[in-house]
C-alpha cells in the first residue's frame, strides 16, 4: 500500500513538473516568481534603464535588455544558434517557435556602470514578443511600457 501511494506522488510530481516546463507561456516555464523580480532589479539592477526595469517587473521582455534578464524571465532558450547570437524558445506541444530573439554582441568597456552579463544586447524579438503571455494593457503598440 506504502509503495502504492508513493508511486502515484511520484507520478504526479512528474506530470506537474512536464506540463510546467512544456508550458507555452515562458514566463511559466523556469522564470522566476513575481515577487523575486523586485530583488534582482534592486540588489543587482544598477545601471539598467529605467525603462527596462518596469517591463522586467511586469515579467516581459524588451529590446535594450541583456541575456541575464531574459534568462531571468524565461529560463534558457531551446535553441541556440550563430554563436549565441539567436535564441529559440519553443512550443513543446506543436513544435513551432513560440519567440525568437537576436542578439547583438556590445563592447562592455562602452557602458561602464551596467551589467552586461554575457556582453549582448537583445535587439530583435520576433514571433510572439510576449513569450505567449497576454500583452499587458499599459504597453503601446510599439511594445513599450
Amino acid at each position: 500500500m506504502r509503495k502504492t501511494i508513493l508511486a502515484i506522488f511520484a507520478a504526479g510530481m512528474l506530470i506537474s513538473c512536464a506540463s510546467k516546463q512544456q508550458s507555452p507561456i515562458l514566463i511559466e516555464r523556469s522564470g522566476i516568481k513575481k515577487d523575486e523580480r523586485n530583488y534582482h532589479v534592486v540588489q543587482e539592477g544598477f545601471g539598467i534603464d529605467a525603462r527596462l526595469k518596469k517591463v522586467f517587473l511586469a515579467g516581459y521582455v524588451a529590446e535594450g535588455m541583456n541575456k541575464n534578464l531574459v534568462n531571468l524571465l524565461w529560463g534558457p532558450p531551446d535553441r541556440e544558434s550563430e554563436n549565441g547570437l539567436t535564441w529559440e524558445y519553443i512550443n513543446y506541444k506543436t513544435g513551432e517557435v513560440i519567440t525568437r530573439l537576436r542578439w547583438e554582441e556590445i563592447d562592455p568597456l562602452q557602458h561602464r556602470g551596467v551589467d552586461w552579463t554575457n556582453a549582448s544586447k537583445l535587439v530583435g524579438i520576433e514571433g510572439d514578443p510576449y513569450g505567449g503571455s497576454p500583452p499587458p494593457p499599459s504597453f503601446d503598440d510599439d511594445g513599450i511600457y
